[in-house]
């Protein structure tokens, strides 16, 4: 018994051979540049709270929603006393049609204080790289008040305050206020998120009991990516920017959808979401908090744009979770607000649409070729009367716009599938060949959402090594299958670790920092280390644990190849490229760990890709892919070094290849 033990370790320990075939001399199909993106949703606090840098929690007042106070208490010292209520006789404007009513309840006397205070998204963060906050707010006094507030951020027991600065005059009716505060650098210590946002009276002057003062749109904004209002959180940004994705899918999702509640649908409302913020009221979101839609349809598309991607905008199709549809008689204003979002996005300032997309803020217009309509409507039973609905109208009127579908229909075309797949720990290898039988004469596919889960919802489950590498293998199929698979996104994309929603995400934070999985670093690689034409490999290694694929980028002449062992063990990998015979180098990345580890905001770097340079010029050569791993070599190559005959150059019947596809497309287009 001893004796099988030991051979069985021995066995799973131990690297076993395999050989790799990369077909340099029989290029097979172009690649979507569009194959890698991302999908941006407002679901585990990811854009509020998150992505979005707006600091304050809470800054309309949920006008839509329940705790319209959430966020906010009432700060005080000495003998002061005070009160926060929702006030509905005195709103802001016909939006935001409430305000919060500050009450003091006694006389101030000198050195007193009574404020209200917000703190945040799980507090607020001060850093030292933080050094200045964008503060504003509307207010109002009743008559017996005219001011001076203090306007500060400070430690949430008060015994450090880290700026502040002085309004002096306040009116009857509402104003505008806003001030740049300055953090005293000397005062921090070290990152902390133990900070909250006051906004005060003091007994400086006289104060009396009975004073009101009202307030609405309290909003905090630290520096931001590229130093926008309303801007996105810069170390964010910052991990979608280097993983360069090519596509962005926005709104969702199921956040597109909403639900049902009590008979009313709470959903996305795109037109609710453009304009100034004080024209964007939210709405109570499907994952149980209210959403600022802070990051509204003008955001989207220029993140998209910023990102040097293709966005693809998500539309309401008239369901909603809660097993909802609306009647078929009703869709005609859902289908009218598709098309207005679709003219908003692309339509010149001369069009209705088109001009309020310039008036706030983007003359002109967007490049949008992609629209989705709805999402999974695999899970209802009327998606084959409605689709057709928003097919036929957009399809009439923007005849430039690629329809996505969420479901196959029989009495429509649907140029783009959109596939989803949550599986379990195991679940992705055994997808690898999903796609390879399947008929290349009907829909493309896109992959919108995707992730190996293993943990429950609920507790900080991040995606681990081994649930990365898995994710790895799918792209590896999607690589191979990319004349078929045009698109694809991991889901979900971003998580608040204080509330977790959905488990696995590809990039977790709090208020001060943040992490990639090493999921997202499987992204990261796929979408920076791209080829345009596929390359057939074919190999003797495990078919249910070791994955392989290789792309040519005509542009650089590199090809590049990933290989993915997802066992144990690790593999002595030979490879042999087909075709040529030599290259100049180039270099490797390894992305691999124990199995079950992954990054933490403690240990953000614990898993990453190390990259080291290539330097084999031949045209074979052998690696170890260690236990767990995706390791991708990216190896430049002249075939000038081989003497080919009459055929002349590699590269050039790439770009033989190219070009004759290029004419067979404008031939079936045109």
């Amino acid at each position: 018994m001893i004796r099988q033990v030991l051979i069985f370790y021995i066995f799973i320990s131990i690297a076993y051979s395999a050989t790799i075939n990369v077909h340099l001399d029989q290029p097979a199909h172009e690649i979507s540049p569009e194959l890698f993106g991302i999908f941006v949703e407002e679901i585990n606090h990811g854009l509020d709270g998150g992505l979005h840098a707006e600091l304050i929690k809470n800054r309309a007042l949920n006008p839509k929603g329940w705790d319209n106070l959430e966020g906010y208490d009432v700060v005080s010292s000495g003998n002061a006393q005070g009160t926060i209520t929702i006030s509905y006789d005195n709103p802001l404007n016909d939006v935001l049609t409430t305000s919060l009513r500050l009450q003091v309840n006694t006389q101030l006397a000198l050195g007193e204080r009574v404020g209200i205070r917000n703190s945040g998204y799980w507090g607020i963060p001060i850093r030292p790289d933080y050094t200045y906050y964008n503060a504003s707010f509307y207010a109002k006094a009743t008559t017996n008040f005219a001011g001076p507030l203090t306007v500060s951020i400070e430690s949430t027991d008060g015994s450090i305050v880290y700026a502040s600065a002085a309004i002096p005059g306040i009116t009857s009716s509402f104003q505008k206020f806003e001030v740049t505060l300055t953090p005293i650098r000397a005062l921090i210590q070290s990152p902390t998120l133990d900070v909250v946002f006051v906004i005060a009276l003091d007994g400086s002057d006289s104060v009396d009991s009975g004073t009101e003062v009202f307030f609405q749109l309290v909003s905090l904004y630290p520096p931001t990516w590229r130093n926008k209002r309303n801007g996105l959180r810069i170390d964010l940004a910052e991990k979608l920017v280097a993983a360069k994705p090519s596509i962005v899918r926005f709104p969702g999702g199921s956040f597109l959808e909403g639900y049902e509640y009590n008979g009313e649908i709470r959903r996305y409302i795109w037109e609710e979401t453009i304009g100034p913020i004080d024209q964007r009221p939210g709405h109570p979101g499907l994952w149980d908090y209210y959403a600022s839609n802070g990051i509204g349809m003008l955001e989207y598309l220029e993140l998209a744009e910023e990102l040097n991607a293709t966005a693809v905008m998500g539309v309401y199709a008239g369901r909603s979770l809660g097993n909802f549809s609306y009647p078929i008689d009703e869709m005609e204003p859902f289908v009218q607000s598709a098309l207005n979002a679709i003219e908003y996005a692309i339509g010149d300032a001369s069009t209705t649409w088109g001009s309020v997309r310039a008036a706030t803020g983007h003359p002109e217009p967007f490049p949008l070729p992609y629209v989705e309509i709805g999402n999974e409507d695999y899970f209802s039973v009327d998606y084959n009367a409605r689709y057709p609905l928003f097919y036929d109208a957009i399809t009439v009127k923007f005849p430039q716009i690629t329809i996505v579908g969420t479901d196959y229909v029989d009495n429509r075309p649907v140029p783009v599938r959109d596939d989803h797949f949550f599986v379990s720990l195991g679940g992705l290898p055994t997808l690898h060949n999903h796609y390879d039988t399947m008929a290349r004469n009907d829909s493309k596919v896109y992959i919108g959402e995707y992730a190996t889960r293993d943990g429950p919802i609920g507790e900080l489950v991040v995606a681990h090594v081994g649930a990365a590498i898995e994710d790895a293998s799918f792209l590896i199929s999607m690589e191979r299958n990319s004349d078929l698979i045009i698109m694809s996104s991991y889901a979900p994309l971003l998580c608040n670790v204080n509330d977790l929603r959905w488990t696995p995400n590809a990039i977790y934070f709090d208020g001060l920092s943040s992490y990639a999985t090493p999921a997202w670093w499987v992204q990261h690689l796929f979408s920076t280390k791209r080829g345009n034409i596929y390359i057939p490999t074919d190999s003797d290694g495990n078919t249910e644990s070791f994955f392989h694929s290789a792309v040519v980028n005509t542009a650089t002449n590199t090809t590049i190849i990933k290989v993915v062992n997802n066992a144990p063990a690790a593999v002595n990998v030979d490879v042999n490229l087909m075709g040529i015979c030599g290259t100049f180098g180039g270099k490797v990345s390894v992305l691999t760990g124990a199995r079950f580890d992954s990054n933490s905001l403690e240990e953000p770097m614990k898993i990453a890709p190390t990259e080291q340079p290539f330097l084999t010029t031949t045209n074979t050569f052998a690696f170890t892919a260690p236990a767990y791993s995706l390791s991708i070599y990216e190896i430049q190559f002249d075939d000038d070094l081989c003497n080919t005959g009459s055929s002349g150059s590699r590269l050039n019947e790439y770009l033989q290849f190219i070009s004759v596809y290029l004419c067979a497309l404008i031939y079936v287009v045109f």
